[in-house]
């Protein structure tokens, strides 16, 4: 089978579906195929097209599929090559997923070699969530919920030990750019208060030893970039359920770094306000509930304080997008939000109590 593909530097990525290799993956003739670009504004990993399908005989196929491939942008596609990205999304829905009921999206093929690929269930008849906008709170829980059903199925599982597609403790945002530091802080030193700055300041000196203490807890599998424009959402808006997509930097590490930057970088910092209890509790509730054990609300509280330091970084890492003069009006709101909503979740959690080398802040 031979994808599509561009020359030269552009031969490692699609450059578009095309219908005989489509109707090979799904095993049937395709009189007809349209193919329509999507949505590229929110995501920085991939290409993703949606396919309509005229199937001979008809249903033979679905009418409607999702192809998402490496992206074509060639500094997003080296980045995400050398973290071996698309390779880990493969492998969760190859190995892990499956072991999940009723788990979305359904996947008809996939490719973990160059032209990395995905053939998958359409989901945009679901509600897309809004990294800009953030998540309303029930979507936030609904959210919680179903991280609870995914964490607590691997939850200290050895199967993960024995992926070697799934690293450890591996996120993106954990080493910003050093050039980065000092800027960010001049641009953001007033907004966030001092309070934050010297939290900021603490992390990045003792990064080595938050790293250390996570490796001392409790693992199961992460998502890793668990935010809106990562959510899809079904049911009533008042009690909706919550598909999680994207698991191109899922690996094996605490279950709360999922929680943190969920919290912290997708809901409102008006609406979580007061609010961090009850989604803590519901989460860890969850999870007791599908035979988690040994893990006492005491340590899900501090685990939740030491992986919204780690998540931290996440403000300085995304502040090079702002540093961009084409940078979108849309991305440079997705920048100021997460850099606004994270930093906040900090002093909301005191999570500077969690810190190695503990700081006074009063």
């Amino acid at each position: 089978m031979n994808p599509e593909s561009g020359t030269g530097s552009e031969s490692r990525t699609i450059q578009r579906p095309e219908i005989g290799w489509i109707a090979e993956v799904l095993g049937t003739s395709i009189s007809a195929m349209e193919v329509r670009a999507m949505d590229s504004g929110r995501g920085f990993q991939s290409t993703t097209w949606q396919l309509l399908i005229s199937c001979d005989p008809p249903g033979s196929a679905p009418e409607r599929l999702v192809l998402k491939s490496e992206t074509t942008n060639p500094d997003a596609h080296d980045f995400t090559h050398l973290n071996q990205s698309f390779q880990r999304e493969v492998g969760v829905y190859n190995h892990l997923v499956p072991r999940l009921q009723n788990h979305q999206p359904l996947i008809y093929g996939c490719s973990a070699s160059q032209p990395c690929w995905l053939l998958m269930e359409d989901l945009n008849h679901l509600r897309p969530g809004d990294q800009v906008l953030g998540l309303s709170h029930a979507e936030t829980l609904a959210t919680v919920q179903r991280l609870a059903v995914l964490q607590a199925e691997f939850w200290m599982d050895p199967l993960l030990e024995q992926q070697a597609w799934l690293p450890a403790h591996s996120f993106w945002y954990q080493h910003p750019l050093p050039e980065l530091v000092e800027p960010f802080f001049e641009a953001y030193a007033v907004r966030l208060g001092d309070r934050a700055i010297r939290v900021f300041r603490a992390v990045l000196e003792q990064g080595d030893a938050i790293n250390a203490a996570l490796a001392e807890r409790p693992w199961t599998l992460v998502h890793g970039d668990l935010r809106a424009d990562n959510l899809m959402f079904g049911g009533p808006e008042a009690t909706p359920s919550a598909t999680i997509i994207d698991w191109s930097w899922a690996c094996r590490s605490l279950g709360c770094m999922d929680l943190a930057f969920l919290i912290g970088g997708s809901e409102p910092v008006m609406q979580r306000h007061g609010r961090l209890d009850e989604l803590l509790s519901t989460w860890h509730g969850a999870l007791l509930e599908r035979g988690v054990r040994d893990y006492p609300m005491a340590e899900a509280r501090r685990d939740l304080q030491l992986a919204a330091l780690r998540c931290l970084t996440t403000a300085i890492a995304i502040f090079k997008f702002a540093l961009d003069p084409s940078v979108s009006v849309r991305t440079a709101l997705f920048v100021d939000q997460a850099i606004q909503r994270h930093s906040a979740l900090i002093l909301e959690l005191e999570a500077w109590q969690a810190l190695p080398d503990p700081i006074a802040l009063d």
